[in-house]
């Protein structure tokens, strides 16, 4: 068994029980309202600009091979998915958006968080960080579906009464991260060479979740001070 199938076992259980914690039993356990989503929306853009600005820093130390790997990831993202017919983040959408300085304390506290442990860590650690905020969007590794796919049945059970009526982008992210996710399977196959590596691989993914829980904790905090009565 490699190094990194021996890692990847502990970290697809880890993205499993994620899942089970009391930030996720939060977020998913609210109903939503249209004014619940606004809290989810306001923040959306950020979350995804912080994916960027991570990614970017992991490839700037990354070998050439997976800065390539990494820029087909990001052409997705940032330039033109055919699936799409956009990007999956423009200017119009960050123009969009509300200032920085009116999101959650802890949402921004989050993006720092995650911006610091790519710009700190080893670049294999840095990749890590990222591949992991993917890997619970896997709905082939999360039993029960990944965070995206949970999110959109909610808002679709909830909100919008069906699938066939969420935006695109949001059809599109139910299934996109399954592929994000496993292109990176061949690149932490030959560089997650020895135990020593595949516990820093391991360090990285259990930092990234405690971001992850410590940002969505936040926002349902803030979707639970919502009434679930008011307008949006």
């Amino acid at each position: 068994m490699s190094e990194w199938t021996k890692a990847r076992t502990v970290v697809d259980d880890m993205v499993n029980r994620h899942f089970e914690s009391a930030e996720y039993r939060r977020i998913f356990g609210v109903r939503l309202t249209p004014a619940r989503q606004a809290v989810l929306d306001l923040h959306y853009p950020h979350y995804i600009k912080s994916r960027r600005d991570c990614w970017a820093v992991a490839a700037g130390k990354a070998p050439l091979d997976v800065k390539r790997a990494i820029w087909e990831h990001e052409k997705d993202e940032l330039i033109f998915d055919e699936r799409l017919g956009a990007a999956h983040l423009t200017d119009e959408d960050m123009a969009g958006a509300a200032d920085e300085a009116s999101l959650l304390p802890g949402a921004r506290a989050a993006f720092w968080a995650w911006f610091h442990l790519c710009s700190t860590r080893s670049w294999i650690e840095a990749l890590m960080v990222n591949h992991t905020t993917e890997r619970k969007n896997n709905n082939e590794i999360v039993k029960g579906g990944g965070f995206t796919h949970r999110m959109a049945m909610k808002k679709a059970r909830e909100i919008v009464g069906s699938v066939e009526k969420l935006d695109a982008n949001t059809q599109l992210h139910m299934t996109a991260d399954i592929g994000h996710s496993d292109m990176f399977d061949p690149v932490l196959e030959k560089y997650v060479r020895d135990a020593d590596t595949g516990a820093l691989i391991i360090r990285a993914a259990r930092d990234c979740l405690a971001l992850d829980r410590a940002y969505r904790g936040a926002l349902g905090s803030a979707m639970m001070e919502v009434p679930e009565d008011r307008a949006a």
